[in-house]
């Protein structure tokens, strides 16, 4: 990365930190002066902007930036237009047949989604191997949390990292559905034991953020034989299903890493408290300084929660 050049977690920072202080015209401003920098952030960034520019009552603006961004071909989940930064153009025809178009895309997305994923396997593959399944989290894909799971690799775990099939916008795919999760992890999971030696004792589901809710899902339901779990961030929108889960009893261990400043921390410990009722055994490992995001050391953390497990 070339010197004094903003990343984009850097840039992401910054406009959330304007936008958590109301600051709307400066937020945008920060967006426009940095979104050529990252191409490949541009689905992400236009519905950014559409919202910054709802925001500050420039409605028009708003219209353009989302026509734009169908000309270029993007496309939304509905959820996306359910935020309310949206509110000052959301009655407007225009708008109403913009979302139209967009919804026709993601049906077609949808349609055309196959199972995919990426594996990470370790320099020694003789003997069985521990699999870690490795789930990303809500606008993520396969590709996203390699970097940070590549320390499981390193000390001989094989990393599955499935793709949901749940389209939310192009590269971009969620777990909303858990069934429909359930029966894409069956899967890849199905086809790395034909294709590769695995430990079935040394098996554990992780995940970053809503990949976090999913996995503990997978791994109480008994779809996939885990003994594990790894939560980074963890957030599900739907408690209730982990707690119906947990109550058929589980020998899974759960290990939770979480920020102080993650504005999702009482969902995870929501989410703990509910196995600890269920006499499932948890540890959390605390990181001060950090938000909704994997630690600077996770190499220690994944130790750590091995450890736990094991």
């Amino acid at each position: 990365m070339a010197a004094g050049r903003m990343s984009f977690d850097d840039l992401t920072q910054a406009v959330m930190q304007h936008y958590g202080e109301g600051r709307f015209d400066t937020t945008l401003q920060v967006l426009e002066q940095h979104a050529a920098e990252f191409p490949e952030e541009a689905v992400r960034i236009t519905l950014w902007r559409m919202c910054l520019q709802s925001l500050c009552g420039r409605t028009d603006d708003a219209l353009d930036t989302f026509r734009r961004g169908l000309d270029q071909g993007f496309w939304w989940h509905e959820t996306s237009f359910r935020d309310s930064d949206l509110d000052t153009v959301r009655d407007l025809l225009e708008f109403k047949r913009l979302v139209a178009i967009s919804y026709e895309k993601y049906l077609q997305a949808r349609a055309e989604a196959k199972p995919e994923r990426r594996i990470l396997v370790p320099d020694e593959t003789t003997g069985p191997l521990p699999l870690l399944i490795a789930l990303h989290g809500r606008n993520g894909n396969a590709e996203t949390d390699l970097a940070s799971w590549e320390v499981a690799r390193q000390r001989g775990w094989l990393v599955l990292s499935p793709q949901s099939t749940q389209p939310l916008s192009p590269h971009s795919y969620g777990w909303d559905d858990p069934d429909q999760g359930l029966v894409d992890i069956g899967f890849h999971y199905e086809e790395v034991v034909r294709d590769h030696a695995i430990d079935a004792q040394r098996v554990v589901a992780a995940g970053f953020s809503q990949g976090s809710g999913m996995a503990l899902i997978s791994a109480l339901s008994g779809k996939i034989p885990a003994c594990g779990f790894i939560g980074i961030g963890t957030w599900w929108g739907h408690p209730e299903g982990i707690s119906a889960l947990a109550a058929r009893g589980s020998d899974v261990r759960a290990y939770f890493v979480t920020g102080e400043k993650d504005p999702d921390l009482d969902r995870s410990r929501q989410i703990q408290g509910i196995l600890r009722t269920n006499h499932i055994p948890v540890a959390e490992e605390v990181h001060a300084n950090i938000g909704h995001e994997f630690s600077s050391d996770f190499a220690t953390s994944f130790e750590k929660a091995i450890e736990f497990i094991f």
